[in-house]
């Protein structure tokens, strides 16, 4: 009895807490409005957070912090530009003063003329001095065209994260100077955490498609080898089971009890070649690629980079690989660049490319030093295991 009404009590309290609820809900008060606001904006949070640590996120805010870093430089840097960069106007003006200061004179007289044109090229002269100082490399600009424009703006904030640093472009301005340090301090980190995430996911893809694509055909002779001498195993197993187990077992005890010892020993090993031969399955993610293919896959990744560029640089063959090996080993000399020569065309889609050349090389070189990483540490267990240091091949 006194069970049947404490359970009627309990079901009662439930039933008043759920009208509670429900009333709650209806007339929401002030109060409670607010807690659920928190909530959800709690709930955002962790779902925004879950989704920039994710790799896809990282990704996205690599690139996010690339184009927003272009447009900081691009504002702080640009109105210094047109008080550093009026080489082509002096030089249309040193023309027109040797132009008007020939056709003023009514008598020629060279000595006077030499004087006078002396002095405006040596003005001239040192106008590019100093403009060469503050980053002018000879290039052939119109009077609308601007060094820091937005994809030029872009290759600096990669080069700044990336550690490359070319150098043929840099900061004049105070603001672009602190701006530059702040802009690596946060940046180099999340640049590193990326690729290291982009790394090790285009590992599992090159390894998967390793696998199945290019030792497919070696996998599939080593299992049908291994199902063969299984299949043996078990016909050489099922003859000696068909033979009377208690007849066979006294006439071995009788004659010879090395065999019986053989026959427990063959019956305990059919197990483990059952279980070896039903783990063929492979895991891919198992698999060490040879250093051989990934260093195969770098040289063909810079060989393909020099003829991309040497092709719309004019460079010599070497020159190319030079720029693309010190680009990719993050070196970054600067003394080859895309768009800095004279005879350079279309300079904004080469920066654009460059600069995506660059991102998916250095993703690359991560995605090779894990393989080869792996590769090593494999080589190593197999030989302290033939050694006897490492009893468990699968250690480390």
């Amino acid at each position: 009895m006194f069970f049947f009404r404490f359970g009627r009590k309990q079901r009662r309290d439930e039933l008043l807490q759920a009208q509670q609820k429900r009333a709650s809900a209806r007339f929401s008060t002030p109060d409670n409005i607010q807690m659920e606001r928190l909530e959800r904006c709690k709930n955002c949070c962790k779902s925004f957070t879950t989704f920039i640590f994710s790799r896809v996120g990282l990704c996205l805010l690599v690139v996010a912090y690339a184009f927003g870093g272009g447009v900081i430089f691009q504002f702080l840097e640009a109105t210094e530009e047109d008080n550093v960069n009026k080489v082509q106007q002096h030089l249309n003006a040193t023309v027109e003063k040797l132009f008007e200061h020939s056709m003023n004179l009514t008598v020629y007289h060279q000595p006077n003329w030499t004087a006078v044109a002396r002095e405006i090229l040596e003005e001239y002269q040192k106008d590019i001095v100093r403009q060469t100082k503050r980053g002018y490399q000879g290039e052939r600009l119109s009077d609308d065209a601007k060094q820091w424009n937005f994809p030029e703006a872009i290759l600096y904030a990669i080069t700044v994260i990336t550690t490359i640093g070319y150098g043929h472009i840099t900061c004049k301005t105070n603001y672009g100077k602190i701006m530059t340090m702040i802009y690596a301090i946060f940046g180099i980190p999340l640049m590193l955490l990326c690729l290291a995430n982009i790394g090790s996911t285009m590992a599992d893809a090159f390894r998967f498609i390793y696998c199945n694509i290019c030792c497919s055909y070696c996998h599939m002779v080593k299992k049908r080898r291994n199902l063969r001498a299984l299949q043996s195993v078990e016909r050489s197993h099922a003859a000696s089971s068909s033979i009377p187990q208690s007849s066979t077992t006294t006439t071995l005890c009788s004659h010879n009890p090395q065999a019986t010892t053989n026959s427990l020993e063959q019956q305990q090993s059919t197990p483990n070649l059952v279980e070896f031969v039903d783990n063929l399955s492979f895991d891919y993610r198992k698999v060490t690629i040879p250093i051989s293919v990934t260093l195969s896959l770098l040289s063909s990744y810079l060989i393909l980079g020099a003829l991309l560029f040497s092709e719309w640089e004019k460079w010599k063959f070497l020159d190319g690989a030079y720029f693309c090996f010190v680009t990719l080993a993050t070196i970054g000399l600067g003394d080859l660049v895309p768009g800095k020569s004279i005879e350079s065309t279309q300079v904004e889609g080469k920066l654009i490319i460059c600069a995506l050349y660059v991102l998916l090389g250095l993703s690359l070189m991560a995605m090779c030093f894990n393989l080869m990483q792996e590769e090593v540490r494999a080589k190593f267990r197999r030989l302290g295991n033939k050694l006897g240091i490492i009893d468990d091949p699968n250690y480390w």
